[in-house]
């Protein structure tokens, strides 16, 4: 045992999380790797036993706490980074179908390496996010996931676009997640949207956000005009 592995599975207790025997040491692997590999890729600022097992692994997992995440599912991690929250959702769900998607060819490298290495299947897609949505993948996801990308009403108009009608975002936000909520508002109604859950994670907060109707043509605009101007 150790000190990220002690931390991770008290607070998974605390959740509620049921979770094999295997996963702890399953996510201290794959957080050493990461640590290892943030020597010269600048995946995370967290790289400490306890913040990480929290922060990165704990935090990800507990949206099974709140959500129930259909067995064979097809979730997207919108802006993965280093490979969070997916790489841990899939870790404690083998079941479903995960797309890691980041538009950093470095950071996508090495999740497709280590999890190659780890024997762990998942699609690991280096793309930007609105240029994904005017591909096959639009409207084909049944969950998103994404934490630290982009103020809310950018997020929604990234991400809303791959969600088939009836699916969900969930983001990991931070302590600006009211403000976050209360700017949307546009975004919401543009996109067909709307929050249907709102769960407190650490200094912040998990929305749980439901897709209510197919995303109109005109979404996503180009990033820049994303960007620029915000719905």
């Amino acid at each position: 045992m150790s000190l990220f592995t002690d931390t991770l599975e008290s607070r998974l207790k605390e959740l509620g999380i049921p979770y094999e025997p295997s996963l702890p040491e399953k996510c201290a692997e794959y957080y050493a790797h990461v640590v290892e590999a943030n020597r010269h890729l600048n995946l995370t600022r967290i790289t400490g036993e306890a913040e990480a097992a929290v922060q990165h692994f704990a935090d990800a997992m507990a949206l099974a706490a709140w959500f129930r995440l259909p067995v064979g599912s097809r979730v997207v991690d919108i802006g993965t980074g280093a490979g969070f929250p997916g790489v841990p959702l899939k870790l404690l769900r083998p079941d479903i179908n995960i797309t890691l998607m980041d538009a950093s060819g470095k950071k996508t490298d090495f999740i497709r390496r280590t999890l190659s290495n780890m024997g762990i299947e998942a699609e690991v897609l280096c793309a930007r996010a609105e240029e994904a949505a005017r591909t096959a993948l639009r409207e084909s996801f049944d969950v998103a996931v994404s934490r630290a990308v982009a103020a809310l009403p950018m997020l929604l108009e990234l991400s809303i676009p791959l969600l088939k009608t009836g699916g969900t975002l969930a983001a990991w936000k931070g302590e600006t997640a009211d403000d976050e909520i209360a700017s949307a508002s546009g975004a919401f109604s543009a996109l067909g949207c709307a929050l249907t859950g709102r769960r407190p994670v650490g200094r912040g907060a998990l929305l749980l956000i439901l897709k209510q109707q197919p995303t109109p043509e005109a979404y996503p605009r180009r990033f820049s005009k994303i960007k620029s101007h915000p719905l």
